[in-house]
C-alpha cells in the first residue's frame, strides 16, 4: 500500500509518501517547503498571505501525489492552525482552493504521535521525547516504555525568536530573554519533578544542533546522538560577541537562521529541567506516527478481525463435519 501524507506546520509544509508492506514501512520520497506561517500571524490571525501561500503549496504537493499515482493521503495541521483565532474561515478557504480539508491535531495528540514515531527507531525504556516546530513544543514523559505525562507548550522555535530578536542574529541577552520564558512555561507543568538521561528530540532543530555538533565539536559522522556538553558548547558560540564564533553556527546551517537560537534555546531548558544527558536524534517525525497510528495500526486490526473470522468459519465446518460422522 502507498500512501501519501501532507505535515501542514507552523514553519515547514512537508510531503511525504511512504510504503507500507509485510509489516515494513518504507519511506519512498519526502518534501519540503519552509513557508513560515507562523511569521503570518497577525493579532492572533492567519493573513491572507499566510492563507495563499498555504494553497499555493498544497496544490503544488496535489500535483506531485497525482504524478506519483498516489490516490490516498491525508492533510494534517499542527500549531499552524490549531492556535490561530480565524481557524474556520482558514480552512474555509483551503478546502475552496485546494479541495483538501485539513485535520487539525490537538497539542496532546501531536506528542502521542511523536512518541509513537521515535518508538518506531528506537528501543525506549525510560526517558522523554520532545518534537520543537514553528510554533509549539511538545514534550512526552515516559517510562518502562508507556508514556506518563504529555502536553504541548505553543512556544516554538520560529515564534519565539520572532518576538525576541530584534536583529538578525540573537545576542547573548536575546538568548537568556528567550531561556526565561521557556523556563516559565516548564515550571508550570503540574508533573513529579524526576530527572532522565535520556532525551529523544523530533524535528528540525533536534537535527541541526545534531548537524552543527558533527561540524564544530568532533561528533562521528555516523552519530545520531550529541550530549549535554556539546549543546552548551553550541550555545555558547552562538551568545559570543566574537564575530567567527556565531558565524560558524549559522554557516553550518543557514536556513535556519530566523529559528535556530529560538530552538536551541527550547532544547537547552528542557535538558536542564530534566537533567538530560545525551539527546537522541530520531529520523522519524510525526508524519511517520501518524500513518503508524491511522494506517498501519488500522490495517493490522483488520487483519486480526479477518484472521479470528477466519477461525470461527474453520470451528464452525469442523463442528459440521464432527456432526455428520456422528449422523452416519
Amino acid at each position: 500500500m502507498i500512501y501519501g501524507i501532507i505535515d501542514l506546520g507552523s514553519n515547514t509544509i512537508r510531503l511525504s509518501i511512504f510504503k507500507y508492506n509485510d509489516g515494513k514501512i518504507k519511506l519512498l520520497s519526502n518534501k519540503k517547503e519552509i513557508v513560515g506561517l507562523a511569521l503570518c500571524v497577525e493579532n492572533g490571525r492567519l493573513t491572507e498571505k499566510g492563507i495563499e501561500k498555504t494553497c499555493e503549496i498544497l496544490n503544488k504537493y496535489r500535483e506531485s501525489l497525482e504524478n506519483a499515482q498516489v490516490k490516498v493521503y491525508s492533510v494534517f495541521a499542527t500549531a499552524s492552525l490549531r492556535n490561530i483565532k480565524n481557524k474556520d474561515e482558514a480552512l474555509q478557504e483551503i478546502k475552496a482552493k485546494t479541495g483538501m480539508e485539513p485535520e487539525i491535531l490537538f497539542g496532546e495528540e501531536e506528542a502521542r504521535l511523536g512518541f509513537l514515531a521515535v518508538k518506531s527507531e528506537y528501543d525506549v525504556e525510560n526517558g522523554i521525547v520532545i518534537d520543537i516546530g514553528g510554533g509549539s513544543t511538545e514534550i512526552v514523559v515516559f517510562e518502562e516504555g508507556e508514556i506518563r505525562e504529555l502536553t504541548s507548550i505553543p512556544i516554538g522555535a520560529l515564534n519565539l525568536q520572532d518576538g525576541n530578536i530584534p536583529g538578525l542574529v540573537a545576542k547573548e541577552k536575546d538568548i537568556k530573554r528567550m531561556r526565561r520564558i521557556v523556563s516559565k512555561a516548564l515550571d508550570k507543568l503540574d508533573w513529579e519533578n524526576k530527572e532522565y538521561s535520556q532525551m529523544y528530540a523530533v524535528g528540525g532543530t533536534a537535527r541541526a544542533t545534531l548537524k552543527v555538533a558533527k561540524e564544530l565539536f568532533g561528533v562521528p559522522v555516523e552519530s545520531k546522538s550529541f550530549s549535554r556538553v556539546e549543546l552548551k558548547g553550541i550555545i555558547r558560540k552562538m551568545k559570543s560577541e566574537v564575530h567567527e564564533e556565531y558565524k560558524s553556527v549559522y554557516k553550518i546551517i543557514p536556513e535556519r537562521i530566523f529559528s535556530f537560537a529560538g530552538g536551541i534555546s527550547i532544547l537547552s531548558e528542557i535538558v536542564k529541567k530534566f537533567n538530560c544527558t545525551q539527546i537522541n536524534i530520531s529520523k522519524a517525525g510525526i508524519r511517520e506516527g501518524y500513518f503508524i497510528d491511522r494506517i498501519v495500526n488500522y490495517l493490522k486490526e483488520n487483519q486480526k478481525i479477518k484472521e479470528a473470522e477466519e477461525k470461527v468459519k474453520e470451528e464452525i465446518l469442523e463442528k459440521d463435519e464432527a456432526g455428520e460422522k456422528i449422523g452416519e
